[in-house]
């Protein structure tokens, strides 16, 4: 029974069928079968028989004119462009992919505080407190409000969930964009896939920082600039109120602006009128957007535990919200100075980017950003994806032009996730092309989604942190040292500061003790109101008279390397702290011991391989505990703290100093073997420094080994030509093996320097006459 049989007996008038405009070229079409393509022109036997391929050098320039005709290169014509608009089934899509990334999210997140600011946000979120510069007020009350809404666990697990959470909505937005560009759900699968399996988008995402919130407004504003009509008053609003709360966030979402304009602006081509009255409704909402900014001067009045900076006034608040303790522009106190060159920049960025990416990714990149810019209706695609990976990353290195230290180049590392956003809109317009090209064989085109997930499962052991306790084990080891009422002054170190913050603030830790920081930046300073402001000189007397008083009310402790931080006081190590006492007083019983037995330092050898925040941390472990004993054990542990951290900027001062200290001591006592191997450990670690090299030439000439001992001063004077003691050494050493002339040469030249010791002259005479004297 045919269709309309079937329709007749349910009722229903059948269905007539269009009739044919006339048979198909070449002859009429069997029903059922595919048409095929005919030669034109002919008909007979030899009508449906496919039309030849052109061969030889003919065929293959045929052929390598539709490859570039695909991709639309070199051929002054565009490929037709396949405009797919949103399917009704994307919504699912892009809630699937948000849920995937949430839960992934989830999985890797760090149970606690990890090494960097994560202690400062959880402590910040948890106390509405000013942050850091520029106090990111934003994050902070999204935080509060997300872990109210979230009552369990810790607030530093909470706000690790928030960044899971944003960085889920970053990826389901750019998928979101990309559909709204043209791309297909597998080209936008592909670039979600390349950013959000990227080891660096996975540890950074899986703790409390600011930057998953940071790619959620880019990741939005790029949403709405691939709106259709991005200069409606609904699309401006929204973008203005987006990138006006990116200000009270991070600063670095401005440098997405110019390419929001371009792109904008090439999609919209808005008359004078429509522009003015975009403008308008954009600088309004931006406005509402930045007065988030207001909760810095509000809370700060209310003197809040975490008070950066006191923002309560005008200059105040300019000082954090343009990071003025940081140079603006650099990213760390130390890295602020400038590295020159925007070639090395440039290489670096590119470099990095091959490293997360990986080379499938970076090439999808690069054919996406070559197709683009090629084709003239893909201009808007080009101006997002591109004008935010340049702007965001090479433009942001020209601007601030950070040096290549290991501490900057890591803290670095978090600000190329904005600039892989338009990256990755790259690669999926790249992933595009690519399906394009392979045509029937476009399903191999989506092994490219699983090329970035295989990276991701090889690499999980550095950037899951499931097991990330090394900064809650430290906080918790900090506070196990102090005994009730004590008070610690904290000499430096973010890994100190802001896990102490989280278990104080956050956690409600150990409400008896006094806890500051020296520079009177974090937590509530004992100094006043205006330490900040005083001279350097100012501020140590202001130091030292205030804690001198504590010392008299309560037991003092200090976390910090210097022995001499306080003056007329002496720092005895107990543990991790220093614990300062009257210097006419006899030493308390030492807690040392008992508390090394105390102490669990839970660490992950493949984070601390990878990551520099950890190795900066985990060797001031051995540094203290060899710092309160001596013998062999000691260097061993000063051995391991230099193995540990190599490349952390206190480790080789710290190892040497502590080492020097060992072979004093040991050459004190007559332990000449000893102090040789504590001053040969010293050289190690700081190989430039010509004191090291001195005093390892006077042990080895208390061993008798005169030869090393030659070298080791005559190395020493030549690292440091000012320095009259190697010298000296030096004379007195040729003076023992009766080398008069030259012992006479060199206590003349330690003579002639500032600071020499009074007798140098006298033995050069002494070593001149005698040379001249006959044997």
């Amino acid at each position: 029974m045919g269709r309309g049989c079937r329709r007749a007996a349910l009722g229903a008038a059948p269905r007539r069928r269009p009739a044919r405009a006339g048979p198909p070229q070449g002859g009429r079409r069997r029903r059922g079968r595919p048409r095929r393509r005919t030669r034109p022109g002919r008909a007979g036997r030899f009508a449906h028989r496919p039309a030849r391929r052109p061969r030889g050098e003919r065929g293959r320039l045929a052929r390598g004119a539709v490859v570039l005709r695909r991709l639309g290169l070199g051929t002054g014509r565009a490929p037709p462009r396949r405009v797919v608009p949103a399917p009704a089934r994307g919504p699912p899509l892009t809630a699937a992919l948000f849920t995937a990334a949430v839960l992934f999210g989830v999985w890797g997140a760090a149970p606690s505080v990890s090494v960097g600011d994560s202690g400062e946000f959880a402590a910040a979120a948890a106390t509405l407190g000013v942050a850091h510069p520029p106090g990111y007020p934003l994050y902070v009350l999204a935080g509060r409000a997300f872990g109210t809404l979230l009552p369990w666990g810790t607030w530093a697990w909470r706000l690790n969930l928030f960044s899971g959470v944003c960085a889920a909505g970053a990826l389901a937005l750019l998928f979101s964009a990309c559909r709204r560009r043209g791309a297909g759900a597998p080209a936008a699968l592909v670039a979600a896939a390349v950013l959000g399996l990227s080891p660096l988008w996975l540890h950074t995402n899986a703790q409390a920082e600011v930057f998953a919130l940071n790619a959620l407004l880019a990741a939005a504003c790029l949403a709405v600039a691939a709106r259709p009509n991005p200069m409606g008053e609904r699309s401006a609003a929204a973008l203005g109120l987006l990138l006006g709360l990116g200000t009270a966030n991070h600063h670095t979402l401005a440098l997405a602006v110019p390419a929001l304009a371009a792109g904008v602006w090439s999609a919209a081509r808005p008359s004078a009128p429509r522009a003015a009255r975009a403008l308008a409704v954009f600088a309004v909402f931006g406005v509402l957007g930045a007065s988030v900014q207001l909760f810095l001067p509000l809370r700060a009045a209310a003197s809040p535990p975490l008070d950066w900076g006191h923002p309560v006034d005008l200059a105040r608040f300019l000082h954090v919200f343009l990071r003025k303790d940081y140079g603006s522009l650099a990213l760390t106190v130390e890295g602020s100075a400038a590295a020159g060159g925007a070639a090395r920049q440039l290489l670096r960025w590119t470099r990095e980017l091959w490293e997360g990416f990986g080379p499938a990714g970076t090439l999808l990149a690069v054919l996406g950003g070559a197709m683009l810019l090629s084709r003239r209706e893909r201009r808007t695609e080009s101006a997002l994806a591109a004008g935010l990976a340049l702007g965001a990353g090479p433009l942001f290195l020209a601007l601030g032009d950070p040096p290549f230290d290991p501490q900057t180049a890591y803290a670095l590392k978090r600000f190329w996730l904005l600039s892989w956003l338009g990256a990755a809109g790259l690669a999926a317009a790249g992933a595009e092309s690519l399906a394009f090209l392979l045509g029937p064989a476009r399903p191999a085109a989506l092994a490219l989604a699983f090329v970035p997930a295989f990276a991701a499962w090889r690499a999980a052991p550095s950037w899951s942190q499931r097991w990330d306790l090394t900064a809650y084990d430290h906080a918790r080891n900090l506070l196990r040292s102090l005994p009730p009422g004590a008070a610690l002054a904290l000499d430096g170190g973010d890994d100190n500061f802001y896990p102490l913050a989280a278990a104080l603030y956050a956690d409600g830790r150990r409400p008896d003790a006094l806890v500051f920081d020296r520079g009177g930046l974090v937590f509530a300073s004992p100094y006043g109101p205006d330490f900040r402001f005083l001279s350097k000189e100012a501020k140590e007397g202001r130091r030292a008279s205030v804690e001198a008083a504590l010392l008299g009310r309560r037991p003092l402790f200090y976390a910090t390397l210097r022995r001499d931080i306080l003056p007329g006081a002496a720092l005895d190590p107990e543990g991790l702290l220093r614990r300062a006492r009257p210097g006419d007083e006899p030493r308390p019983t030492p807690r040392g011991p008992a508390l090394w037995r105390a102490y669990v330092l839970r660490v992950d050898p493949a984070l601390e391989r990878a990551h520099f925040r950890v190795r900066a941390l985990t060797p001031f472990y051995p540094v203290m505990r060899a710092t309160g004993e001596a013998g062999p054990d000691a260097l061993r542990r000063l051995e391991a703290a230099l193995v540990q951290g190599p490349d952390a900027r206190w480790t080789p001062g710290a190892v040497s100093e502590a080492a020097q200290w060992q072979g004093f001591e040991a050459l004190s006592a007559g332990r000449s073997k000893e102090a040789g191997d504590a001053y040969a450990l010293a050289a190690r670690a700081t190989p430039q420094d010509s004191g090291v090299r001195s005093n390892l030439g006077a042990a080895f000439e208390r061993q008798g080994r005169l030869g090393d001992a030659r070298r080791e001063y005559a190395l020493a004077a030549e690292l440091s030509p000012g320095d009259p003691r190697p010298r000296y050494n030096m004379g007195v050493l040729l003076y023992k093996t009766a080398d008069y002339a030259a012992a006479a040469a060199e206590f003349t030249a330690a003579a002639e320097k500032p600071g020499a010791d009074p007798t140098a002259a006298a033995w050069a005479a002494r070593a001149s006459a005698r040379a001249k004297a006959p044997r």
